[in-house]
């Protein structure tokens, strides 16, 4: 679980530095072939990172189903890859499985249903951090040539800014994950 999570976060790390890469290059380059190479080579990137970071959280899904009873997660373990596909599905799911994850993680609130258990406002922050940057690199795309360096330069920086929500949020996990309550051993 360590491993993975600490794969993912190095690789969402590269992933945004790629992107504020590609965003100087737009600042600096008329050259659009070398900033659309730099933006594919970023894309590659974010896709390894987003398989790592979807391999680490479905070992934590399967860890925050042995801590609390999988039957109080709102999806099932398949929504952990699929919530990411679907299309507008994909808009609210992975957050619903993130933040059940963090709850059932959570051993200090053994007796308290896993709804009834406060949400994770680190959770909460990486998700729209991580939406907006995404909306704003795809109206960026479509954006006029004047404003896409500005637009792709804000999308990197919150990109940039969704990377340390999620490294903070998968150490966190893993500690929850790895405590071991008082009375056992």
């Amino acid at each position: 679980m360590r491993g993975i999570g600490t794969a993912a976060t190095v690789t969402i790390a590269f992933a945004a530095a790629t992107r504020v890469f590609t965003a100087g290059l737009l600042w600096t380059s008329v050259d659009v072939a070398s900033s659309l190479a730099a933006d594919l080579v970023a894309l590659a990137v974010q896709v390894v990172a987003g398989v790592l970071f979807i391999a680490w959280m479905r070992q934590a899904r399967l860890n925050a189903d042995a801590i609390t009873s999988k039957h109080q997660h709102r999806y099932t373990n398949m929504w952990v890859v699929v919530g990411w596909i679907v299309p507008f599905a994909n808009l609210f799911i992975p957050y619903a499985v993130m933040q059940d994850i963090w709850r059932g993680s959570d051993r200090t609130q053994p007796m308290v249903g896993l709804q009834k258990r406060p949400q994770s406002r680190l959770v909460t922050a990486w998700w729209i951090t991580f939406i907006g940057s995404n909306a704003l690199g795809v109206g960026a795309g479509r954006s006029a040539v004047d404003d896409m360096a500005l637009l792709y330069t804000v999308s990197a920086l919150g990109l940039a800014g969704a990377g340390v929500l999620a490294a903070r949020m998968i150490k966190q996990v893993v500690e929850m994950q790895e405590l071991v309550p008082v009375g056992e051993s």
